[in-house]
């Protein structure tokens, strides 16, 4: 991977004009020298996470992915179905930085759209208020006015009715870009605890550094990935453009086993073709039947009416988020492992607080 030149925006997107594409690049700079600071703050420790944009480093892709669906739900409610999909459906729920909304008429689901789309775009975008308002609009499919998603004193509000009915782009408190960013540099750091150096096993590894929260799906197992690679001496980085995806538009049928009443197949033309991002780096998508198809509260999974956006999400092999390393030759970095933040003399524990770019243990 050569040393970029400026970070794209997420997914590829041409929304931003120029001045706004610049500083865009400016601002994810400066969201991977914040982790590089924070991990040089252990002596003896030679990053192994660095920002593409200052160092030219070869390496491959390394795709991480994981299921949609919140697991921390799952792990409450999973002996009661309804209940966990009725929980499921609360944004604040949906913590896997994949959330999605429904849209009901007459009593049945007619279309769920689903985002991975973070709210820092969002918010760097609003600095162009008649831009993001076209953009909006463009989305929405009718024109919107500014009162809909802006406050009275004109600051772009993300939890906007639009946003929460239309699912625009993440709001739930840990599901941001600055959030993927420090995961994948705090894993980096080999950890140890006690008799056991160097930590491998997933859960307390993330215990252990504080990223996140080890019962969700994405948390540890974006560490536990990571800081495989770092162990083999490897250099990491988020290739560009550096966002959260949803890993592909599953098949309906062939891979989430929905089906029309009857048991007829359900095709791809459900999955609209007004999805945002290019097709590797899908950021929203929308699910809807076609002209003259059955709407998606009649279709079918495992025998049961769809009620629940979720219920499309857990389905089958279930709908996938990843965020894509760029990892550098195996052997050329020798850091030695450090025990747990707050556990010795000569550690540093990771920023705290969403704001600062961590993914909070908290729910929200």
């Amino acid at each position: 991977m050569a040393k970029i030149d400026m970070f794209s925006a997420p997914g590829n997107q041409k929304d931003f004009t120029p001045a706004l594409a610049s500083s865009w690049s400016t601002k994810i700079s400066g969201f991977l020298d914040r982790e590089m600071a924070g991990l040089t703050a252990n002596p003896g420790l030679q990053p192994q996470f660095y920002n593409a944009s200052k160092l030219d480093v070869s390496g491959d892709p390394a795709p991480i992915s994981w299921p949609g669906f919140p697991q921390i739900i799952e792990l409450q409610f999973g002996d009661k179905p309804k209940e966990m999909f009725t929980q499921a459906e609360k944004r604040d729920n949906q913590d896997e930085y994949l959330e999605w909304a429904t849209v009901v008429e007459g009593g049945k689901i007619t279309k769920v759209m689903f985002t991975c789309e973070g709210p820092e775009y969002w918010e760097h975008l609003a600095k162009d208020k008649t831009l993001l308002l076209k953009v909006y609009s463009d989305i929405v499919g009718r024109q919107v006015a500014a009162s809909e998603i802006l406050s009275s004193t004109d600051k772009y509000l993300p939890r906007n009715p639009l946003n929460l009915e239309q699912a625009i782009h993440l709001i739930q408190v840990n599901n941001t870009l600055t959030a993927e960013i420090n995961i994948a540099a705090q894993a980096t750091v080999i950890r140890k605890q006690g008799a056991t150096d160097p930590i491998v096993d997933a859960d307390e590894l993330i215990n252990c550094s504080g990223f996140g929260q080890a019962e969700r799906h994405s948390d540890p197992h974006i560490g536990d990935v990571v800081n495989g690679v770092a162990r083999q001496g490897r250099s990491i980085t988020l290739q560009d453009p550096i966002g959260l995806y949803i890993e592909s538009l599953p098949h309906p049928t062939n891979d989430l086993g929905i089906k029309k009443p009857g048991g007829g197949s359900v095709g791809m033309d459900y999955w609209k073709p007004q999805t945002r991002g290019d097709s590797n780096h899908i950021l929203r998508a929308v699910f809807e039947a076609p002209a003259g198809q059955p709407v998606v509260g009649d279709l079918e999974i495992s025998g049961q009416k769809i009620a629940f956006g979720g219920q499309i999400v857990k389905a089958g092999t279930q709908m996938r988020v990843k965020l894509t390393g760029i990892i550098g030759k195996a052997g050329v970095f020798h850091n030695h492992s450090f025990v747990c933040p707050g556990s010795g003399p000569f550690t540093v524990a990771p920023p705290t607080g969403v704001g600062s770019g961590t993914r909070s243990s908290r729910r929200g």
